[in-house]
C-alpha cells in the first residue's frame, strides 16, 4: 500500500518512492572557511513532539530548533526531511519509528533521538461499499427462502431454520426500514423505523421490553444512531479463525428483528453478502450457541422469472431467430380459439390481431373461471428435431391481473412439449417467459409447431400483447471452444491494445486507470468526473482478429459491474468503427452478471474486417465503478 511523507509548508509529498529534501542553509554565513569537528550538533536533552491520528493513520512530529541548527528526519530508515514540522501517513496498521538528528554547517550529530507510533487499524477503502449501502432504504426480503434462519455458530445461520417466503407476516418485522449515510471514513448516520405498526419483533427469552414464552412484538420506538464497517476475527464451525468485515451498530441500537438481549446490546453483524441491491448478514451469539441469518433489499422484490442469474440480451431480429419468419409471413400459420363459459358453453370473441412481432388479443365477456375456458393458440409450420435443444422467449403484458396463464410450447398433436407451465401474469408489468436448452418431451421431431396459452380464469375484456417471440436451435457457446477465435487475443497470440477516450460533461479528457488484462478476464475502473453523456467513457479492445463479410459469427462475453450502469454502448465493429456486426445500448444492473450474446452476426457494410474492434461506452454511469469483461468468445457460425 502507499504511504505517503508530507509537511504544512509545501504540501504533500509521495514517500513511496522516497525524495531527499534539499537542506535549509538559511542559517550559515555567507562565507564558509570550513568544517569544525568541535562545532557538530549534539542531540543530549533533545525531545520532540508526536501526534497520532488513528481515524486517518497520520503522525504527526514537530521540533523548534535552535539558532544555527536543523532538524534530520529518518522516517521508518529511509525517509528524510529538514523541516520543522514532517508528517507520515499509511493505511497499515502497524509500529513505526522516527528518528531525529541535528545538522548545522558543521555537519550531523552523531546521536539520534528515536520515537515509536503506532497505527491501531488497517485503513480500509470503504467508498465501493458505501454506494451499495447508502442512500437506499433496506428490509427484510419477505419474498425469498432463508430471509431470517438460525443454525450453529460459525456458519451461514440457516441450518435449523430457514424463513419461507412471508413466514412471520403475523409479527412486525415486514414493515420494518433500516437506513445508512456515510458521514466518517467507514460509517456514519443509522436509522431504524419500526414501520406503520410501531413494533419490532422480539425473539423469546428477551427481556428487555418484558419477556413472553413465545416470540412477540415490543414496541421500541424509531431510532437514530451510528454504524460503521469494522473488521473483527471471526471463527467458522470448525474453529478457524479468519478477519471477516461487519456492519456495527452503536450499543443499545435495534435492528428489524431482535435475538437477544445481547444483540441489541452490541449489535455486530457479518457481512455474507453485499450488493447494491441484496445484502446478507448474519449475528453469531456472544456465547456460540446460535447465529442468525437475515437477508435485505432495498426497492420491490425481484421474481426470478423476470430476473435470471444471467441477463441474455436475446436480439429478436437476428437471423437465428426462427420466429421472425413466422412473422414475416415467410413461414405459414393460423390462429385458433376455444373460449367457453362456466358451463363449457362456447362463447363469441374478437379474433386476434398480429402485427410485426406482437399479437393482441381481448377476453371476451363471459369467460369462465377453469382451466382450458380460455384457449388460443398460434399454429405454424416451422418443424423441430428431436435430436436438437432449443431456447425460447417472449413477453406477456396486459392491462389486468391473468391469474395462472396456461403457456405451452409444443407440437400440433399438443402432447410432445417444449414447454407446459402455468403462471401468473400481472397487470402493468411484462412478463418474460424465458426457456433455455428446451426438447421436445416425447422424443419424436415436430412437424409444426404451436405456441398455446389458456386464459381461463382470467377477468373478461382484459388486453393482453405477446410480443418478441424468439425461438431458435441452441448453439454451443463455450470459452474453451478450440474454435474461440478470442482466445489468441487473450493468450496474447494475436495481438492487441487497449484505447480510452474519458472526459466530463464539458467534453474535456479526463485521466483514466488503465485495464486490467488477465486470463479471460478484463478490469476497469471508471474515473472520477465522467461525464453524464454517451460517448464520454469510451474504452476500446483493438485486436488484429479478421472476419470475413461472406461469413457469420457467434459472439458472446459476460459484463459485471458494481453500480447501475444506463445505456452502455456495446459494438463489435471493424478497426474503421463503421462496420459493425451490432450497435446497440444495454443496461448493465449491479452485480448482476450481463451475458451478452450475439449469433448469425454479419458485418453491416458487406465488406472484410481486417482487424475486430470490441467496443464500449460508459458515459452516464458512475464514477468509481468496477468493470470486469471476461469469456469472451467469437468464432465463425456452424
Amino acid at each position: 500500500m502507499k504511504t505517503n511523507i508530507y509537511n504544512k509548508v509545501k504540501g504533500l509529498v509521495k514517500a513511496s518512492p522516497f525524495y531527499l529534501l534539499p537542506l535549509f542553509t538559511a542559517c550559515s554565513p555567507e562565507s564558509f572557511d570550513g568544517a569544525d569537528p568541535n562545532g557538530i550538533p549534539s542531540v543530549n536533552g533533545v525531545d520532540f513532539n508526536i501526534t497520532v491520528d488513528q481515524e486517518t493513520n497520520q503522525m504527526i512530529a514537530t521540533y523548534t530548533p535552535q539558532a544555527g541548527t536543523y532538524p534530520v528526519w529518518i522516517l521508518n530508515g529511509n525517509s528524510y526531511s529538514t523541516l520543522q514540522e514532517v508528517g507520515y501517513q499509511n493505511p497499515e496498521a502497524g509500529t513505526y519509528t522516527i528518528d531525529l538528528k541535528l545538522g548545522n554547517r558543521n555537519g550531523f550529530s552523531q546521536g539520534v533521538v528515536s520515537k515509536t507510533f503506532t497505527f491501531n487499524d488497517t485503513k480500509v477503502d470503504y467508498s465501493a461499499d458505501f454506494r451499495k449501502i447508502t442512500g437506499k432504504e433496506w428490509r427484510i426480503a419477505n419474498k425469498e427462502v432463508a430471509h431470517m434462519g438460525c443454525g450453529p455458530a460459525g456458519t451461514d445461520g440457516a441450518g435449523w431454520w430457514s424463513a419461507q417466503p412471508d413466514d412471520k407476516k403475523d409479527f412486525g418485522v415486514y414493515d420494518d426500514r433500516i437506513t445508512f449515510t456515510a458521514d466518517t471514513r467507514k460509517g456514519g448516520t443509522y436509522t431504524y423505523s419500526a414501520g406503520e405498526d410501531g413494533k419490532t419483533y422480539v425473539n423469546t427469552g428477551t427481556t428487555k421490553w418484558g419477556s413472553e414464552a413465545a416470540d412477540f412484538d415490543a414496541t421500541i420506538g424509531d431510532q437514530t444512531s451510528t454504524w460503521s464497517f469494522e473488521v473483527y476475527d471471526w471463527e467458522d464451525a470448525d474453529g478457524n479463525i479468519t478477519k471477516q468485515t461487519y456492519i456495527q451498530l452503536a450499543d443499545n441500537t435495534a435492528f428489524p428483528y431482535i435475538s437477544s438481549d445481547a444483540q441489541y446490546e452490541n449489535p455486530k453483524f457479518r457481512i455474507e453478502s453485499l450488493t447494491a441491491k441484496k445484502m446478507v448478514l448474519v449475528y453469531d451469539a456472544p456465547d456460540r450457541s446460535i447465529a442468525w441469518r437475515f437477508i435485505l433489499i432495498n426497492g420491490e422484490n425481484e421474481s426470478e422469472n423476470d430476473k435470471p442469474k444471467d441477463v441474455m440480451d436475446w436480439d429478436y431480429a437476428s437471423s437465428a431467430n426462427l420466429w421472425k419468419a413466422v412473422d414475416e409471413g415467410t413461414v405459414a400459420s393460423e390462429m385458433g380459439y376455444y373460449f367457453a363459459d362456466d358451463s363449457w358453453s362456447p362463447i363469441s370473441y374478437a379474433e386476434a390481431t398480429h402485427k410485426g412481432d406482437a399479437y393482441e388479443l381481448t377476453l371476451p365477456e363471459g369467460l369462465g373461471g377453469s382451466q382450458w375456458q380460455g384457449q388460443y393458440h398460434i399454429d405454424t409450420k416451422l418443424t423441430a428435431s428431436a435430436s436438437k435443444t432449443y431456447n425460447f422467449y417472449l413477453v406477456m403484458e396486459s392491462d389486468q391481473d391473468l391469474p395462472g396463464v396456461t403457456f405451452k410450447l409444443t407440437d400440433a398433436g399438443d402432447s410432445n412439449f417444449f414447454i407446459e407451465e402455468r403462471n401468473d401474469v400481472e397487470g402493468g408489468t411484462p412478463f418474460i417467459l424465458k426457456r433455455e436448452g428446451l426438447t421436445l418431451k416425447e422424443g419424436a421431431d415436430a412437424s409444426a409447431i404451436r405456441l398455446f396459452f389458456d386464459f381461463g380464469g382470467s377477468p373478461a375484456g382484459a388486453h393482453i400483447k405477446i410480443s418478441n417471440i424468439y425461438f431458435e436451435e441452441a448453439v454451443s457457446m463455450n470459452y474453451d471452444d478450440a474454435d474461440n477465435l478470442w482466445k489468441g487475443v487473450d493468450e496474447g497470440s494475436v495481438k492487441s491494445k487497449f484505447g480510452y477516450w474519458f472526459a466530463d460533461d464539458s467534453w474535456t479528457q479526463i485521466p483514466n486507470d488503465e485495464c486490467k488484462h488477465i486470463g479471460d478476464t478484463y478490469e476497469i475502473k471508471l474515473p472520477e468526473g465522467i461525464g453524464s453523456s454517451q460517448w464520454q467513457g469510451q474504452f476500446h479492445i483493438d485486436t488484429e482478429l479478421t472476419a470475413s463479410a461472406a461469413k457469420q459469427y457467434n459472439f458472446k462475453m459476460v459484463v459485471e459491474a458494481d453500480n447501475d450502469c444506463p445505456g452502455v454502448t456495446i459494438k463489435l465493429t471493424d478497426a474503421g468503427d463503421t462496420n459493425f456486426f451490432c450497435e446497440g445500448r444495454h443496461d448493465i444492473k449491479a452485480d448482476e452478471p450481463f451475458t451478452f450474446t450475439l449469433k448469425n452476426a454479419t458485418l453491416k457494410e458487406g465488406a472484410d474486417a481486417s482487424a475486430i474492434r470490441l467496443f464500449f461506452d460508459f458515459g452516464g454511469s458512475p464514477a468509481g465503478t468496477n468493470v470486469k469483461i471476461s469469456k469472451i468468445i467469437f468464432k465463425e457460425a456452424k
